[in-house]
């Protein structure tokens, strides 16, 4: 396995060439480590050369994902082969992943509509609907993309599973507009000592309300890259 990189003013793009198998994993967590390590935490990943994956290189794949996340990055791919397309399909991780068709593409995606993390001091409640339950679920928004969003619960009833739609209501700090309702779909359930965090990806939104959450992603996005610029 060969590994390509490019640094595209501080989006690292990284083309992965041959068989990315469990033998390789260490070497690609490497890399990713080195990446994040220099500050850089907005990476594309094309997987275009590669012949053969298999699962526990596409686990390492959604583990880098969910560290450049918590770094307050993203990572994208980057025109996956047949062989990659139809793995991830095929354990449903093509729904986790922004997936681009051109490097250039994926760069553009990252420059304008990468996701922002919320501070936990922001007044940032989502009401989780469930069909047919008469309790609305409240959770604290920890992240928001422009196509999704992460939250967090002390415990989630056993309703709140995988694939589940549901209806959210929230705000946004500092936004003047009163409520976006989407509704969304349950993508992810991780359990953990400090809670319940879902990832869902919205179904069915207005368009003024998705242009409305992108140019807010935009926005924060932007102050955050300036507020580092002048660290």
């Amino acid at each position: 396995m060969k590994f390509l990189k490019e640094n595209r003013d501080g989006i690292v793009v990284i083309t992965l060439e041959g068989e990315f198998d469990a033998f390789v994993v260490k070497a690609f967590n490497n890399e990713i480590s080195k990446i994040l390590e220099h500050g850089n935490d907005r990476i594309v990943l094309n997987l275009g050369p590669v012949k053969f994956v298999n699962s526990t290189a596409l686990g390492s794949i959604l583990r880098a994902h969910k560290e450049c996340a918590r770094a307050g990055g993203s990572l994208v791919v980057s025109q996956p082969s047949a062989a990659v397309r139809d793995a991830m399909q095929s354990l449903g991780l093509d729904r986790h992943f922004s997936i681009c068709a051109t490097d250039d593409e994926a760069v553009a995606a990252l420059q304008g509509e990468g996701g922002v993390d919320i501070d936990s001091d922001s007044a940032s409640a989502v009401m989780i609907h469930i069909p047919e339950s008469t309790r609305t679920q409240v959770a604290k928004m920890t992240r928001l993309d422009a196509d999704s969003l992460e939250c967090r619960l002390n415990k989630a009833p056993d309703k709140l599973v995988h694939g589940r739609t549901v209806q959210l209501k929230f705000r946004l700090p500092l936004y003047r507009k009163e409520y976006f309702e989407p509704a969304a779909r349950i993508e992810s359930v991780e359990s953990g000592p400090t809670g319940t965090s879902l990832a869902l990806r919205f179904t069915e939104i207005s368009d003024d309300d998705q242009k409305a959450i992108e140019s807010f992603v935009s926005d924060m996005n932007e102050l955050r890259r300036a507020a580092r610029d002048h660290a």
